[in-house]
């Protein structure tokens, strides 16, 4: 391996034990807390329900109502996956769905009352230091943030799945 090869690599894994750090450190932090947002989760796990449900309430209080197939979308999940979660989530009491006005073949999902409150609480407290992180940046800094997050989600999602072995890992 060349002597600038090595710097590259020795670089790279200098920067990649930062991020994961950073990454532990971000995660203590969003789970930390005693703010009371402990509770959504108590109640969506008593409603026999997990963490993949909680993606859903969250776009729902970002965005209002919505046609299952729009959140699907958003949620880069086939609209069935949707469909199922948001079924779910309605026999929890956590959503509503009703079909919509103009088209009754799409069926509109919103935050059901009872849980509205919780919900809202829950998302903004996760949400505020990712919203403050985004105001302090300049529209370019921005950017490139949104970029970098990008690259490590379709990285992610591509390098995942059953054959995922480690490859490009210290020790994998």
């Amino acid at each position: 391996m060349s002597e600038d090869r090595s710097a590259a690599t020795a670089a790279v894994d200098a920067d990649l034990e930062t991020m994961v750090q950073l990454m532990a450190r971000m995660i203590r932090g969003i789970k930390g807390g005693h703010d009371g947002s402990e509770e959504l989760v108590d109640r969506v796990r008593a409603a026999g329900l997990g963490p993949r449900h909680v993606p859903v309430l969250i776009q729902l209080v970002l965005r209002g109502p919505v046609a299952v197939g729009v959140l699907a979308r958003r949620m880069g999940l086939s609209p069935a996956t949707v469909s199922q979660l948001a079924g779910e989530l309605e026999r929890g009491g956590f959503v509503e769905r009703r079909p919509d006005e103009r088209d009754r073949r799409r069926m509109i999902v919103s935050l059901g009352e009872r849980h509205r409150e919780m919900v809202e609480r829950f998302t903004w407290r996760r949400l505020r230091p990712f919203r403050m992180t985004l105001e302090s940046l300049t529209p370019d800094e921005r950017a490139q943030f949104l970029h970098g997050w990008r690259v490590l989600v379709e990285t992610i999602e591509r390098t995942s799945g059953p054959e995922r072995g480690g490859e490009g890992c210290p020790g994998g």
